[in-house]
């Protein structure tokens, strides 16, 4: 599994066109090569697995893709998530530097009913470091802004420097299936895949 890393896009990649049939068509080759499942945490499902970009947004060769849940891939886009007030920062424990254990976290106390203000509650208590500053939209956008304009190609990405971590916030309903549904995949089948696939 790969380490998943908060992180922004460069500017110049942003609202690339695609032609929706061959994005169709390569799309469903990425999840089945990836058997549906996520490749920072791990889950397997066979619906709302989304397909990442590495690098380039117009670069739609396989190589330069990979399956990814909609909570790994809202971590992979910090700018925008934080924009609509999704994903907001905090500092956090040394030990943490694969954000795949707090989308894991997450997912599980969404599974058993937490509210959103005890999973913020409880992301702080297990990942923040002690008396680590917790930051509000407006310093976690301005923080995600300064990434953007640090970008210099050939780089696609800027990620946030070890010591930060994201903390997720109730996003609502998405083509009329609930949060827990479509972004955290808390449905019968979804499963973490332990075993190396063959």
């Amino acid at each position: 599994m790969k380490i998943l890393r908060p992180s922004v896009m460069a500017a110049r990649e942003w609202f690339k066109e695609r032609d929706p049939e061959e994005w169709r068509r390569i799309r469903k080759q990425a999840l089945e090569r990836d058997g549906y499942t996520c490749v920072y945490c791990a889950l397997s499902c066979r619906r709302f697995m989304q397909v990442n970009h590495i690098g380039a947004e117009d670069d739609h060769r396989l190589e330069n893709l990979e399956t990814v849940c909609p909570a790994c891939h809202s971590v992979m886009h910090l700018g925008i998530n934080t924009l609509q007030g999704v994903i907001t920062l905090f500092e956090c424990k040394p030990a943490l530097t694969n954000m795949a254990e707090i989308v894991c976290a997450t997912r599980s106390m969404v599974n058993k009913g937490y509210d959103w203000d005890e999973i913020e509650v409880h992301t702080y208590g297990q990942f923040r470091r002690t008396a680590g500053r917790i930051y509000e939209k407006a310093d976690s956008l301005a923080i995600a802004n300064q990434l953007v304009s640090s970008i210099q190609a050939p780089d696609f990405r800027a990620y946030l420097p070890e010591g930060l971590a994201v903390v997720f916030h109730e996003e609502g309903t998405w083509n009329n299936f609930l949060e827990r549904t479509w972004k955290w995949q808390c449905i019968t089948g979804s499963r973490y895949r332990k075993e190396p696939r063959s």
